[in-house]
């Protein structure tokens, strides 16, 4: 029995120093292990391509862009138009293979025509002068807003587009004053030659490609020269009095013809009311002349004698009777004939 107990104490032990041995074996290989890695980094080769590595990476993730709401993007490969893209993120291949050129396309610029636009607060613009239609002087400042319709045109087609736009709208807004008379331009012309100037500038800029669209032209001062300025001021007034008096003759027009009218109702209706009556009197007559024919036939001279009476007896009261006595005649006697 002790010889067994031996035994089995022997191999636990052995079992143990043998578990305690392959501890140390994978003990040692780990270290060996760490070690040759260690070597390893302390390579200059292996640093090297680490951090080519890297920098590949970082050079990758260049590609990824994003594009505004406002903002449209135009992909270009070595120079030839790749793609045009909207809002959001994107990826393109990072330079020198892609180049990726940003527009804002729903902002609006500004370009003076005449005068350049400050960037803060200052006195009104003086303009540039032209000469009008009937050969007047005028000080002219424009100006045009626009935003950017197709952004590959706008980067290929045009280059600096606001001293572009500038030089169009000038030459629109000179070749329309010259046609216009100095009246028209400072009265009523202005909104004309505001829209001409817009839409002859839109022409250009479209048979150009300019990838361009004029939102609207302003006129922010157009004025005289000093030296006429007085004589168009007396003009101006001559032409609203005469405004003023045309309205009145109208007004007074207006006025008179409906009055006019209602008196030519009223004298027609009265016409016919005494056409009407005298229709009526003369059937009336006409039936008593006939009924008295009618007796006349019947008995003539009763009827003539009947007719003197009664003739006498509406003339006989309206007559005023003078009997004069031949001896004295001077003194009159006044009768009153009251009937037959």
């Amino acid at each position: 029995m002790m010889l067994a107990s031996d035994q089995a104490l022997v191999g636990e032990a052995r079992r143990e120093a043998e578990a305690t041995a392959k501890d140390l074996t994978r003990g040692v290989e780990s270290r060996s292990r760490a070690g040759e890695s260690l070597r390893t980094w302390r390579r200059p080769g292996y640093w090297i391509l680490a951090i080519l590595g890297l920098l590949l990476g970082v050079y990758l993730a260049s590609g990824f862009y994003v594009v505004g709401a406002d903002e449209r993007a135009v992909v270009r490969r070595f120079g030839a138009v790749e793609a045009e893209v909207g809002p959001g993120m994107h990826y393109r291949l990072p330079w020198p293979v892609d180049r990726l050129d940003v527009i804002k396309t729903t902002s609006v610029k500004k370009v003076g025509v005449g005068f350049a636009i400050p960037a803060g607060e200052s006195p009104a613009p003086s303009g540039m002068e032209l000469v009008t239609g009937d050969t007047n002087i005028v000080n002219a400042a424009l100006v045009l807003q626009y935003v950017v319709r197709d952004p590959v045109d706008f980067l290929f087609q045009v280059e600096e587009a606001p001293s572009y736009v500038e030089a169009v709208a000038q030459g629109v807004l000179t070749e329309t004053v010259i046609r216009t008379p100095i009246d028209e331009v400072l009265t009523s012309g202005r909104v004309a030659v505001q829209e001409r100037v817009k839409a002859e500038t839109q022409k250009v800029l479209d048979r150009r490609r300019s990838g361009i669209r004029i939102v609207s032209a302003n006129i922010m001062g157009m004025t005289l020269d000093r030296s006429v300025v007085q004589a168009f001021q007396d003009v101006a007034n001559a032409m609203a009095d005469r405004e003023k008096v045309i309205n009145e003759a109208r007004a007074y027009a207006s006025n008179l013809i409906p009055k006019a009218r209602g008196e030519a109702r009223t004298r027609l209706s009265e016409a016919e009311a005494y056409k009407q009556q005298r229709v009526a009197d003369a059937l009336g007559e006409t039936s008593r002349f006939l009924a008295l024919q009618k007796e006349y036939e019947k008995a003539p001279d009763v009827t003539r004698t009947r007719l003197y009476l009664e003739a006498m007896e509406k003339i006989l009261p309206k007559l005023q009777l003078y009997i004069i006595d031949s001896d004295k005649g001077r003194v009159p006697l006044h009768l009153r004939v009251t009937g037959p």
